[in-house]
This record gives structure tokens, sequence and C-alpha cells, in this order.
């Protein structure tokens, strides 16, 4: 009879074992899933501020091209009702400009990218080939969008 309670008792202490060493190992691993959550959140707020920043930057710059659109738009009508003022005060006689040496005429990056865009290339290939950032070239897109 005692035999039968020794068996009895080890087959317990054995069961009691076994438990034990799987709530040693589930408690580190919830430690470490908490830890997990708590960097993603980190992660995610970092890229959370990393996006407003440049969402921020390309507010910037959509201003910027808008300002300086309207300003050179200002500044060539200035020009125009100038040139009308001086034709009607004073006639001058015309010469032709000398056209001696060839001048690369520079395109700005928006003609670029509309030329580019419709070659169909992609916004990487774009962003590549001006040097620029995709958001840049995106953002150039959208003002070239709205504007036809």
């Amino acid at each position: 009879m005692t035999m039968y309670l020794l068996i009895i008792n080890f087959i317990v202490d054995g069961i009691i074992l076994i438990g034990m060493f799987l709530l040693f190992m589930k408690d580190p691993s919830r430690e470490e899933m908490q830890k997990q959550k708590q960097i993603a959140r980190e992660i995610e707020g970092t890229f959370q501020s990393y996006l407003e920043e440049i969402r921020e930057e390309n507010r910037k710059f959509e201003q910027n091209t808008v300002s300086r659109r309207s300003d050179s738009l200002t500044e060539k009508k200035e020009e125009v009702s100038g040139n009308r003022r001086t034709k009607s005060e004073d006639p001058i006689e015309f010469q032709p400009p000398v056209t001696e040496s060839r001048e690369k005429v520079e395109f700005s990056e928006e003609l670029k990218v509309k030329k580019m865009a419709e070659e169909g290339k992609s916004l990487e290939e774009m962003a590549k080939l001006l040097g620029t950032g995709k958001t840049e070239v995106e953002m150039m897109m959208k003002l070239i969008r709205r504007q036809q």
C-alpha cells in the first residue's frame, strides 16, 4: 500500500514540476510581448512625426512654387505693360539679337517632370533623374494637374 502511495506521490510531483515549468515559460513571453508593443508604439510615433514633417515641407514647397509663379506672372505683366508705354512714348528701331553663341536652354523642374510623365517614367525614375525626393516629384505632379 505504501508503494502505491509513493508512486502516486511521484506522479503528482512530476505533474506539479511540469506545470511550474510551463508557467515559467509563459511569464517571460508576456513581458517580452509588452516590450515589443511598447517599441512598436514608439516606432509608430516616430514615423507619424516624420510623416507630419514631410507633409509640412510639402505644403511649404507647394506654397513656394505657387508664389514664385504668381510673382513671375506679375513681373511679366509689368514688363509687357512697361514695353507698351515705351513703344507709345518713343519709337525705337528694331535690332535683331546676335545669335553667335548657342546657349543651352534650361527647363524648369516642373516642365521636366511633365515631359517625363508624358514619356511614361515612374516617380522613382523621375526623382533619380532630377536628384530630388519622390515626394517632391509627386507634389510637382499634383501642381501640374491643378494648373491644367
